[in-house]
């Protein structure tokens, strides 16, 4: 039988922002505030915490302080998919190399492509990524 890393409930925080960009004490608001209520797990950088209009560096320092601020105390996990497999793949690996305990990937979006070539980005991820990966 397969060991049970994620169960329960997850949430997928929103990313706030100020006009200068990330507001870190709201997102630190956020994420203690789903500690004390007892979820599960915490999803960052997904579609809910507007991946797809972050810089690179935003979602770097975004990953990076979310697993400060959690200190071990629920699992992380990185939403780090996107167009790009390079891209997708180093965001991954600096995610790991910081300490999430798991990877949200999607499919890249606005490619047209066969349902092999869909995979394939996915499949790249996984071979070159310790961390679990999930898929949506």
């Amino acid at each position: 039988m397969k060991k049970v890393i994620f169960k329960g409930c997850g949430t997928a925080l929103a990313t706030p922002f100020t006009k200068d960009g990330v507001n870190f004490e709201e997102l630190r608001k956020l994420i203690e505030f789903q500690i004390l209520e007892d979820v599960d797990s915490l999803i960052i950088c997904g579609t809910t915490g507007e991946s797809s209009t972050m810089s690179l560096e935003e979602k770097k320092s975004v990953i990076e302080f979310s697993v400060k601020v959690t200190n071990g105390r629920v699992p992380v996990i990185a939403g780090t998919g996107g167009n790009n497999t390079r891209e997708v793949i180093a965001l991954s690996k600096y995610a790991e190399s910081v300490g999430v305990d798991g990877l949200l990937l999607v499919t890249p979006y606005y490619n047209k492509t066969t349902q092999v070539r869909i995979n394939y980005p996915l499949y790249q991820n996984c071979r070159k990524c310790k961390s679990p990966n999930y898929f949506i």
